[in-house]
């Protein structure tokens, strides 16, 4: 019997459980992020509307000192909460959610710098004796988001206990970086500058975080989870900020967002009741959301493909609503072509011609994606560095052959 809601695009996990909206556990993950990434400071990419925000929630909910006692409510019933780490509600965790910020060139570092007094203060409202005061957050009185958050970090270090220590979350790192990257290459190059001198807003702020990531000296950042879509942000700031380690192709995390087969056909069990639906059944519907919302793949030697969650989860919603089939055309991420034509700009004419006519020609591109995307040594994109944004954007995937099992 359908007992779950279809909630779109809210990213509390703690909201979804409390509204009785339909939630996957991936609480899995966590341990798997905690003792067998091999790092502290992992990047998880993918595009966008995956269901990175709602990974960060559940990191949060999970390590948040002040959501301690929030525990049973937020994870009873998940692999979690029968598998506690040590470390669960052991840290005082710093969000920043850059989805805020201006992509517009001329107004990205006043944008940027209140997206970053907006995070410390609500920091500051959980932990006012480790935050700032409401003066010390007037945006005004600083010349950027970096000396900003100088000013949190050794406030924090100076209060701090021995023992305690930041968990500093990231979502949508390139957010606004992208938006900026599509509309001029020069601009990007500015803000992710590394040259002496003339250092951008994005190598400054990620080099202080950097200096206090207590692997590095004795600092109060203790671990870090960061999301976006590409890594060209963090590629193209090069030493500024190395400590991080990139698990997006991790074979073992291939599923942590998006829906798996086995995980939606679970989602339709708890949310459809097919008595109000005359003439349709869980395997035609499962068939249709297999053909045209299956088949990313995150990791070359990945056991399985994962469907877009977002898709998904509006396609049954709109069945849901409309008590029939909907047409495919109705659902879609809404993302600007624009975005599309920008990236396509950073390549030599002879590589977008390729690309554009391989993919919409369905004809299968051979390429080997790099291990670094720095725009700042280079003119252009070559081929495999396009294929590289193009598949982190969701418009390619990896080629990868289904299980007969």
């Amino acid at each position: 019997m359908a007992n779950k809601n279809i909630i779109i695009g809210m990213r509390s996990l703690s909201e979804i459980r409390e509204k009785n909206g339909i939630y996957i556990d991936k609480t899995r993950f966590i341990e798997e992020l905690e003792n067998n990434a091999g790092t502290n400071v992992p990047v998880f990419l993918r595009p966008r509307r995956f269901g990175k925000s709602l990974t960060v929630s559940m990191l949060l909910n999970y390590y948040d000192i002040c959501k301690k006692e929030l525990f049973d409510k937020n994870f009873k019933g998940t692999w979690i909460y029968d598998h506690r780490t040590p470390l669960a509600n052991s840290f005082y965790v710093l969000r920043f959610d850059f989805s805020d910020v201006s992509s517009v060139y001329s107004e990205v570092n006043d944008s940027f710098t209140l997206s970053v007094a907006s995070s410390i203060s609500r920091f500051s409202d959980n932990y006012p004796e480790l935050g700032l005061t409401k003066e010390e957050l007037d945006p005004s009185l600083y010349k950027n988001a970096t000396d900003l958050l100088s000013i949190f970090l050794t406030k924090f270090q100076s209060k701090a206990k021995a023992g305690e220590y930041l968990y500093v979350i990231i979502d949508e790192y390139d957010h606004f970086a992208n938006g900026i990257l599509t509309r001029d290459k020069e601009d990007f190059k500015d803000i992710t500058s590394t040259a002496e001198g003339h250092e951008g807003l994005i190598k400054r702020f990620y080099a202080l975080l950097k200096k206090y990531y207590r692997d590095d000296y004795k600092g109060s950042i203790d671990r870090f989870f960061i999301t976006g879509v590409s890594s060209v942000s963090l590629d193209s700031v090069t030493s500024g900020f190395n400590i991080a380690t990139n698990l997006s192709d991790e074979p073992s995390l291939n599923s942590m967002v998006g829906f798996t087969y086995h995980e939606l056909s679970e989602i339709i069990d708890r949310t459809l009741d097919f008595t109000l639906f005359p003439g349709i059944n869980k395997e035609q519907l499962l068939k249709l959301l297999e053909e045209n919302y299956d088949g990313y793949t995150f990791a070359i030697d990945a056991k399985e493909t994962v469907f877009n969650s977002n898709l998904c989860l509006s396609y049954l919603r709109k069945l849901i609503a409309l008590r029939k089939l909907p047409s495919q055309d109705e659902i879609s991420l809404n993302d600007d072509a624009g975005k599309l034509q920008g990236m396509l700009s950073l390549c030599d004419d002879n590589v977008r011609q390729e690309l554009i006519n391989s993919m919409f020609n369905k004809i299968p591109i051979f390429a080997t994606l790099p291990d670094k995307m720095n725009l700042n040594t280079t003119g252009s994109f070559d081929k495999s560095q396009t294929v590289s944004l193009l598949y982190h954007l969701g418009y390619l995937t990896i080629e990868h052959e289904r299980s007969q099992e």
